[in-house]
C-alpha cells in the first residue's frame, strides 16, 4: 500500500454510507457526500467528469468473490469504496 493511501485511511472518518446490493455506485457516492454536507449536483465539476464511475462499478462488481477497496480523493476528501460501503475522511491541507 502506498504511503498516500495509508495516510487517507489514518484520517478521521467524517461519513460512512452502507451500500444496498442493487444501488448504483454513483448514488452511493452522492449519498455519502450528502452526509458531509456536499451536494455533488451543485459542484462546478460533477464527479462523473473526475472519476470513471463505469470503471469503478465494473471493478467492484467483478470483485464480489474477492473483496476490494478503492481509495482516492474527490472534492478534497479522501474516500474509500468497498463492495458494501463508501467512507469519506476529513480533508487535509496537503492534498
Amino acid at each position: 500500500m502506498s504511503p498516500q493511501s495509508q495516510n487517507s485511511i489514518d484520517r478521521r472518518e467524517v461519513a460512512e454510507y452502507e451500500r444496498d446490493d442493487d444501488e448504483p455506485l454513483e448514488m452511493a457516492i452522492a449519498r455519502a457526500f450528502d452526509r458531509v454536507g456536499i451536494d455533488v449536483m451543485e459542484r462546478d465539476t460533477p464527479f462523473h467528469e473526475i472519476v470513471n464511475v463505469d470503471a469503478l462499478r465494473n471493478l467492484h462488481h467483478e470483485s464480489q468473490a474477492t473483496p476490494i477497496r478503492t481509495t482516492f480523493v474527490l472534492y478534497d476528501h479522501p474516500m474509500t469504496i468497498t463492495t458494501d460501503r463508501v467512507c469519506i475522511y476529513e480533508p487535509s491541507d496537503d492534498d
